[in-house]
């Protein structure tokens, strides 16, 4: 599955981070009505937790086929991906700093770190490729 990287590390560290997002959908497919009680929001934000899933399950999908296909010719969906981390980390940090009722705690932002980062090496070693 990681001959077509080309780059076993690479395929690695991104196989790892498509494993986060497969589990990060199976937490809010199965836990976002619970998720939502604990923090204090109200049912309407539902259909929002559920399109996180929904986001999530399609970069999950994107990883995966670029693991059949590989990463040649992909730039646009590995930059997505890149942004996306970068925006995670620093909506993390605007919770924390904000003490907003949702705030993330410091474990959630040191996975979503070590997540990144196992892309940003990943996402750099194919880079020439892309």
């Amino acid at each position: 599955m990681f001959k077509k990287y080309n780059d076993t590390p690479a395929a690695i560290a991104i196989g790892l981070v498509t494993i986060f997002f497969i589990f990060q959908v199976v937490v809010f497919a199965f836990t976002a009505e619970t998720f939502l009680v604990d923090a204090g929001i109200g049912a309407a934000a539902l259909p929002m937790a559920y399109w996180l899933c929904f986001l999530f399950a399609v970069m999950a999908i994107g990883l995966i086929l670029t693991f059949v296909k590989g990463p040649d010719g992909q730039s646009i969906f590995f930059n997505v991906v890149l942004i996306t981390q970068i925006g995670s980390i620093v909506g993390n940090l605007i919770e924390i700093a904000t003490d907003s009722a949702t705030a993330s705690t410091p474990g959630q932002l040191v996975l979503f770190i070590v997540v990144a980062l196992l892309f940003f090496f990943g996402y750099f070693r194919v880079r020439s490729r892309l």
